[in-house]
């Protein structure tokens, strides 16, 4: 057989997935049929009718979603915003201008801030009216809140200080704040800091939250207090999440109440999201938790503090790290040996080698990985995997052989495909050709080169 020419390599081509098959027979409806299962009760059919309306943008559909969004709920209102905005800002203005005068507060709002973005002024007034609209529920508010993101306009920034009340939900209170602070407003300051006097655990961890994402460090100390008195409940803790997250930085009292949250584990909570911020900000007094977190049973707890151990200088030691290497969690053990791999310790490969061999959820995972393994020991294990009956598995392998050839070989040209191998193709043709890999990888591993 002759030498393989080249490795460069294409990524799989994939056999038709289950939303592919979907979106094919949604493609086959006509306009009118899509956009009336857009608007239905059924969330498959209203994706997939999505997926078609977005990719085809046919000028019969456009007057029809113009007519019929406004009375969709706003799952179906937020999908045909985007599909309109898809067709250009010349056939979409007209629809847009005529949702913001519709009774529809959502698409009011979301319609009326696309083209507030689009520098059109006149927009403004439509949504500060939109936010006052009488027997709004909390939910709806918070949602049509959340479309202002970019807005800067100083009406619309008044109108969302306008919720800026001891006694409005958390809900729609964490949508304003976030906006508030994504457009800089420090109009803002007053009424937030009043905040910090009310009853609810949840208003005054918000409030304190925004300041000090606005610069105020004395807020640590308020929000420290709530966040380690296990008092927020885990949704208004997502909405604190959302203003910690990449902050400038995050003082010493706040991080000591994260971990205090970590070590209280209260029920409800994602533990992994307050992991993470520790992490976020290396923050070095939170290793030995972390350490000791490595070995939960819940994966997501022991991934999340192993990614945040590996954030903070000096903490995920070459011994730490080697402990994990045995850990019943398959993906648990790719990780730890791909951090090991970049401190240039490769005593990790023989722990992915055996999930890419034995494994049972993390096969793929692993194909993956073994491609930055600058190893021999690599190669042979990855040509078995060409035949391992998981697509995926198939095309990480393909990849990550193409690649480790590369790494090998850098002064070779090198071409799998050469051999007639694709992921996709019938088992009988895929095992002909891996024969061939195989054959010559026997041929050449122990040559000089």
């Amino acid at each position: 057989m002759s030498a393989l020419r080249a490795v460069t390599l294409a990524v799989l081509v994939g056999a038709a997935s289950l939303a592919g098959v979907r979106s094919a027979r949604a493609d086959a409806n006509s306009p009118a049929e899509l956009v009336q299962q857009l608007g239905g009760e059924d969330a498959t059919k209203r994706y997939d009718a999505y997926r078609a309306l977005i990719a085809k943008r046919t000028p019969e559909a456009l007057p029809l979603l113009a007519k019929a969004v406004p009375g969709m709920s706003i799952s179906g209102q937020s999908f045909g915003l985007s599909i309109v905005q898809g067709y250009g800002a010349g056939d979409s203005k007209p629809v847009l201008e005529r949702w913001m005068t519709c009774d529809a507060p959502f698409l009011v709002v979301a319609s009326a801030a696309v083209l507030l973005r689009q520098g059109e002024a006149k927009a403004a007034p439509a949504i500060v009216k939109a936010l006052a609209a009488p027997a709004l529920d909390s939910s709806t508010l918070a949602m049509m809140i959340g479309q202002l993101y970019s807005v800067r306009d100083a009406k619309v920034l008044a109108a969302l200080r306008g919720f800026l009340k001891a006694d409005v939900s958390p809900e729609i209170l964490g949508a304003a704040l976030t906006q508030l602070n994504t457009a800089s407003d420090d109009g803002a300051t007053k009424a937030v800091t009043a905040l910090l006097e009310a009853p609810s655990a949840s208003v005054r961890a918000l409030a304190a939250a925004f300041l000090l994402r606005r610069g105020d460090e004395a807020m640590a100390e308020p929000l420290a207090t709530v966040l380690a008195s296990a008092e927020l409940p885990y949704i208004d803790f997502l909405r604190i999440h959302a203003l910690l997250t990449r902050a400038p930085r995050c003082p010493e009292k706040v991080l000591a109440g994260l971990l205090a949250l970590v070590e209280a584990e209260p029920k409800g909570y994602a533990l992994s999201l307050v992991i993470g911020l520790l992490g976020e900000y290396a923050y070095a007094k939170a290793v030995p938790i972390l350490t000791k977190l490595l070995d939960r049973e819940d994966v997501t707890v022991s991934k999340a503090s192993f990614e945040a151990l590996s954030k903070i200088p000096g903490a995920l030691t070459p011994d730490v790290t080697k402990t994990l290497l045995e850990a019943k969690d398959e993906t648990r053990r790719i990780s730890a040996a791909e951090a090991l791999r970049r401190l240039d310790d490769l005593s990790g490969l023989p722990a992915v080698i055996d999930v890419l061999k034995r494994g049972t959820v993390a096969k793929a995972d692993a194909a993956r990985a073994l491609g930055l393994f600058r190893s021999r020991a690599a190669v042979e294990p990855l040509i078995d995997a060409l035949s391992d009956a998981d697509l995926t598995v198939r095309a990480n392998a393909y990849n990550s052989l193409s690649s480790l050839l590369v790494l090998l070989f850098p002064y070779r040209r090198l071409d799998l495909s050469s051999v007639g191998y694709t992921t996709t193709a019938a088992a009988d043709a895929r095992d002909a050709a891996v024969r061939r890999v195989r054959a010559w990888w026997d041929a050449h591993k122990n040559a000089g080169w």
